[in-house]
C-alpha cells in the first residue's frame, strides 16, 4: 500500500487541478452583463439607439451602468429617486402635445436607459417604451447629422449660450467630439432609417 503522504500528495494535486480548471472556466466565461450586452447588440433597435445616444454618451451605454451609479446620475441630473419620478419624467419628455424634437426625445432615451440600469424599470419594458420614441426621431429627421445638430442647438439654448458655438463650454465640446466620432464610425455602419424590429421590415398588405 502507498504510504499516507503519497495519498495526500495525489489528493492535493487533483484538488489543485480542479481549482485551476474552475478558475480558467470563470475567466473565459462572459459575465452576465457581457452576455446581456452581446445579445442586445444583435437587435436592430439596440444598435440604433446606441448610435443615437453616441451624441450624448459616446461609447457608454447608460443601460449597462452599475445600479448605484445609475441611481446617482438620475438623482443628480433629473431628481429621480424611484420608479414614480422616473415615470413622470418619461411622460413629460415624450409628451405628444409638444412637437417632436431631438432635445426631448434623446433625453427620454437617456433617462429610460438609466432607469433600467437603476432597476426602476425592467430592461424589456424600457426597450418597449423606447421603440416608439426611436421611430418618432426617425420620422422627424432625415439623417443622423440632422438629429445631432438639432440636439446641439437645443442644448445651447437650454444653457443660455450662443447657438453658433462661440461660447461652448467643456460639456458642449465633449458632445461635438462624440458627434465627430459617430460620424466616422457608428453612423457609417448603420443607416438612419434602419427598420427597428421585424415588423418594420415586413411588406405592407395591398
Amino acid at each position: 500500500m502507498p504510504d499516507l503522504s503519497a495519498r495526500v500528495f495525489v489528493v492535493t494535486a487533483v484538488v489543485g487541478l480542479i481549482a485551476i480548471a474552475w478558475a480558467v472556466m470563470r475567466w473565459r466565461a462572459p459575465s452576465p452583463a457581457q452576455r446581456a450586452a452581446d445579445s442586445e447588440t444583435q437587435e436592430p433597435l439596440v444598435a440604433w439607439v446606441q448610435a443615437a445616444l453616441a451624441v450624448i454618451s459616446g461609447s457608454v451605454d447608460y443601460g449597462q451602468l452599475p445600479r448605484a451609479e445609475a441611481r446617482q446620475m438620475l438623482i443628480h441630473w433629473w431628481e429621480v429617486y424611484g420608479p414614480t419620478e422616473l415615470a413622470d419624467t418619461m411622460r413629460s419628455l415624450s409628451d405628444p402635445e409638444r412637437p417632436d424634437n431631438a432635445w426631448d426625445l434623446l433625453r427620454f432615451v437617456v433617462v429610460t436607459r438609466l432607469g433600467a440600469a437603476a432597476q426602476y424599470v425592467a430592461q424589456d419594458d424600457a426597450w418597449t417604451q423606447i421603440l416608439p420614441i426611436a421611430r418618432r426621431l426617425q420620422a422627424t429627421y432625415p439623417a443622423w447629422p440632422d438629429m445631432a445638430h438639432a440636439y446641439v442647438i437645443a442644448r445651447r439654448q437650454w444653457k443660455g449660450i450662443a447657438t453658433d458655438g462661440s461660447e461652448d463650454d467643456d460639456g458642449m465640446r465633449r458632445i461635438l467630439d462624440n458627434i465627430a466620432d459617430a460620424r466616422e464610425v457608428r453612423w457609417t455602419q448603420l443607416a438612419w432609417n434602419t427598420p427597428l424590429d421585424p415588423i418594420d421590415a415586413e411588406p405592407l398588405d395591398d
